[in-house]
């Protein structure tokens, strides 16, 4: 990762506004565009990109340098796509389960 990147994390981890806004400014085309390629909906893949972003930001501190903040975001996408799935699986019930 570059020197660049990691010392953003770290003023954000600070609690700099600024180096979040370069984080989600920087990333956001990699989360979205992954997100749309599992969805197919611009809707839910803002969705989810929004939440993604929420999640890394309030996980931060968790952040590891020696790994790559791409792939790390990546895959907090990833599992809140499976929640989604999960979360829109449970919805979509029969009618006739509920009338029977």
């Amino acid at each position: 990762m570059s020197n660049n990147i990691q010392h953003i994390i770290q003023q954000a981890k600070q609690g700099k506004q600024s180096a979040y806004k370069t984080l989600l400014n920087t990333y956001w085309k990699d989360v979205y565009n992954y997100q749309f390629s599992k969805t197919n909906n611009e809707n839910e893949a803002e969705d989810i990109t929004i939440k993604s972003f929420a999640k890394a930001f309030d996980k931060l501190n968790t952040f590891d340098n020696k790994y790559v903040f791409k792939t790390w975001i990546i895959t907090i996408s990833k599992n809140i796509y499976i929640d989604h799935l999960r979360k829109k699986k449970t919805e979509t019930i029969s009618i006739n389960t509920v009338f029977n």
